[in-house]
């Protein structure tokens, strides 16, 4: 059962306390209601068993052990284990009960969660640090486990066990009670500065920790390049700062819990102290009884062991709070969401259109611009410029990863913005330059375990892309393990598992994308020699750096600064003597001088 989460009237503003907030927290236990409310009642039994326990000592002291009754004492104290006993059972079901739901809350948000940032638009993750979206699916959602397992459930058992402990010490004995609360001004004071101070320092935490994240996520990950040019120490300087930070917002933390704590013991002695200096002046006066002194000293220490651990737990509510508050701004953020129309198609023809087409990443500052042309189906188109011209743009707008501003872009003469998403990209396969291969198997990664493809078709591709030797030869063949980002198998390779998975969608258009130039004069042979097949009654568009792998193409879009300053094929482009000849000659001669 997938959670439902609350409507936008709940969305979180701020970070401090908000019973919005918190309303919209415990919304997320509704699939696990029943629980929660047992976990809720079983904790007010055990904190009423609790709290009346000094009335049963009082009534054994006073009335048996005084008299020295021993039968009644033997009755008396048997009944006592029993009921501790009774609280010792309830006690672990309740935590038991608490931790069980505070799991099953953090399993379904975390799934939730994943599955939002898979429906995000990629603009996100070009703002988002890789170790903040970690933070908020792993730390933060476990944060609001300890909310659950001991700030809610917990504090409701705490706050009636005083409320109960009130009323009974104000039966047995008013003018006690109230010179035993003379001091709770102290104390309302004292856990009014904790919970600002704690709240804020945890706040401070929390975004340590995720810069601490987002910073060992990336130097992880580039770690060859830090040990290329030897930054190892430099790295390490910026890792200590950050972390320097993390421990100084903990210490802040640390401070408040070690200075309430103390006043709170010093509010304790000086309430024990009062009740045993007015309970001596009474038990002299025969207007108390040792019973009477002794629940009262008892109920002190029952009714400061909750406030300390309110104040404690409180700590538990202020960090689920903040971490609750982070992550529903990640999944309240529907502006980020992809979108796609209604239009369901198993396949497509493959004619693209771009008519006016304007793109710009950020603001104004245009990567594409007015670019129009037209791509009949089963033909090839090749782009080709400089860097940051805006080639590999245009494949990401041709499959939604963005939205151009202006102009449309058509597929079988609709706009791509009417296709759903999942029709659009099952008819578009992308073989990227910088190869992304998952831990598993080579099978994993050409099929993304899509149980709907067929291990001979898969194999059939192999053999096409001429990777089928090379596969088959490997420990365990299609089963062996790539490792992390493909690391046990080469660059050509990985480009040549990228380039299978690509066929094995069968896809009415292919995008390559720079798809031949990480790999070597062999492997780039085996690509070229299988493309005469793959090209054939499908779309292509193919950019690439080395222009004697396009000279066939049907048609050859030469873009500068994001617009198309030469169109043709090969032939006449180098005809014109313009841009593409210019950079055809370079490529030529380069290749062909003398080494």
């Amino acid at each position: 059962m997938l959670i439902t989460f609350a409507p936008p009237i709940l969305k979180l503003r701020t970070p401090k306390f908000d019973l919005t907030l918190l309303v919209r927290i415990t919304q997320l236990a509704l699939p696990v209601r029943s629980l929660f409310v047992g976990a809720v009642v079983l904790t007010i039994v055990q904190s009423t068993l609790t709290a009346v326990q000094p009335l049963l000592y009082r009534h054994t002291i006073d009335n048996f052990i005084m008299k020295a009754d021993v039968p009644g004492i033997t009755r008396w104290s048997a009944i006592i284990l029993g009921l501790l006993l009774l609280q010792t059972a309830l006690g672990f079901a309740n935590s038991y009960m608490a931790e069980f739901i505070g799991q099953n809350v953090i399993f379904r948000l975390r799934d939730y969660v994943y599955k939002h940032l898979v429906s995000l638009r990629q603009s996100f993750y070009d703002k988002t640090a890789v170790g903040t979206a970690v933070t908020r699916t792993i730390s933060d959602i476990e944060t609001i486990t300890e909310l659950f397992s001991a700030g809610l459930i917990t504090i409701a058992g705490d706050v009636f066990q005083i409320l109960v402990i009130l009323v009974c010490m104000l039966w047995m004995n008013w003018k006690m009670t109230l010179i035993s609360l003379s001091v709770l001004p102290l104390l309302i004071w004292a856990a009014n500065k904790f919970r600002k101070g704690v709240r804020d320092s945890f706040q401070e935490v929390r975004n340590e920790v995720a810069r601490l994240n987002a910073f060992l996520q990336e130097h992880i990950t580039g770690m060859q390049i830090v040990q290329l040019f030897n930054r190892q120490e430099a790295e390490a300087e910026k890792f200590k700062t950050i972390n320097a930070k993390h421990r100084d917002a903990n210490i802040r933390g640390i401070f408040y819990y070690a200075v309430f704590f103390p006043i709170v013991d010093l509010i304790v002695a000086a309430t024990l102290g009062l009740i045993v200096w007015y309970g001596s002046a009474g038990l002299l006066q025969h207007t108390v009884q040792p019973g009477e002194i002794t629940a009262f000293i008892m109920f002190i220490n029952l009714f400061f062991r909750p406030v300390r651990a309110i104040a404690d737990r409180f700590n538990n509510i202020q960090m689920g709070m903040i971490a609750a508050d982070r992550i529903f701004k990640l999944i309240d953020d529907a502006g980020n969401i992809e979108t796609g129309g209604d239009v369901e198609q198993a396949k497509l023809k493959g004619d693209i259109e771009f008519k006016n087409v304007w793109f710009a990443y950020e603001d104004e500052n245009w990567v594409i611009r007015d670019l129009s042309f037209t791509l009949n189906a089963g033909k090839t188109l090749a782009i080709v410029g400089h860097t940051g011209s805006g080639k590999t743009t245009i494949t990401s707008l041709l499959s939604r990863f963005y939205d151009n501003q202006k102009g449309d872009i058509l597929i079988d003469a609709l706009p791509v913005q009417k296709y759903s998403l999942k029709t659009l990209r099952s008819n578009i396969a992308v073989v990227l330059q910088d190869v992304f291969l998952f831990s598993g198997s080579i099978a994993e990664n050409i099929t993304l375990k899509n149980q709907t493809v067929d291990m001979d078709a898969m194999k059939e591709a192999a053999r096409k892309i001429g990777a089928y030797d090379f596969i088959e030869k490997l420990p365990g063949g299609f089963d062996f393990n790539v490792m992390e980002r493909g690391l046990s198998l080469s660059l050509g390779q990985r480009q040549l598992i990228s380039f299978i998975r690509a066929l094995v969608l069968n896809p009415a258009i292919l995008v390559l994308d720079e798809a031949s130039s990480s790999v070597d004069t062999e492997t780039e042979l085996m690509i070229q020699k299988a493309l005469d097949v793959l090209l054939t009654d499908r779309t292509a568009i193919v950019i690439a750096h080395r222009l004697s792998t396009i000279r066939h193409a049907d048609a050859i879009m030469v873009m500068d600064k994001g617009a198309v300053t030469e169109f043709g094929n090969h032939e006449s482009l180098l005809a014109k003597n313009g841009q593409y000849a210019k950079l055809y000659h370079q490529q030529f001669e380069s290749s062909t001088s003398p080494v």
